[in-house]
């Protein structure tokens, strides 16, 4: 994707020091204690960004694939110099490279048409009792980005029981929600975030 058509790629350079990222930073003190990490495994995490959630997650396991459409975003995240985080610049229905322990996502699920055919990308490239975690925003009324159509945005949050019957439906077991933090939007309003969590069967 030409940084001509990533909305991203223009708000890398100070991505980090918005306000919402750094509410955002604190997603993986609260995300990765939930999740089963082990020195020897292989994590995707899909719309990385800068890295917001690749960085800590790095330090617990042996290898992170950042995957992002925005180049400018990863060439943050490359800057960050964290020898174990390969970037990958793709769509992710371009097709993966290997199959993965784990995926982690933050703030990336609404930005895709089909949450179906997401989910079911990400199960084929699970492994065995593979774990899914993805953050994202509950059903909202479109405030949250405001221009959502500039913004990329396809769904405004989510039906959490519609999303559990897709993720059910496709084979994943053990799913679970929870809300995970609030965001506290300039607009003045607080938007409710959950965490779905997962396994591949």
């Amino acid at each position: 994707m030409s940084s001509s058509t990533n909305p991203f790629d223009n708000s890398a350079k100070n991505w980090d020091t918005r306000r919402m990222s750094v509410q955002l930073a604190e997603v993986a003190d609260l995300l990765l204690p939930l999740l089963q990490l082990t020195d020897q495994q292989h994590w995707l995490d899909f719309g990385s960004g800068t890295g917001l959630l690749s960085v800590p997650l790095a330090a617990k396991v042996k290898q992170v694939t950042a995957l992002d459409t925005s180049e400018k975003m990863l060439e943050v995240l490359a800057e960050k110099g964290i020898g174990n985080i390969q970037t990958l610049n793709q769509d992710v229905f371009s097709g993966l490279p290997c199959d993965y322990d784990g995926v982690v996502s933050c703030m990336a699920l609404h930005h895709v048409e089909s949450t179906e055919v997401l989910l079911k990308q990400f199960y084929q490239h699970l492994k065995h009792d593979g774990q899914l975690a993805l953050v994202d925003l509950y059903a909202e009324d479109g405030s949250f980005h405001g221009d959502n159509e500039a913004k990329g945005v396809k769904h405004l949050g989510f039906d959490i029981e519609a999303l559990r019957a897709t993720a059910e439906a496709l084979g994943f077991v053990e799913v679970s929600f929870a809300e995970i933090m609030q965001l506290q939007h300039r607009n003045g309003r607080e938007y409710p975030l959950f965490v779905m969590l997962a396994r591949r069967s």
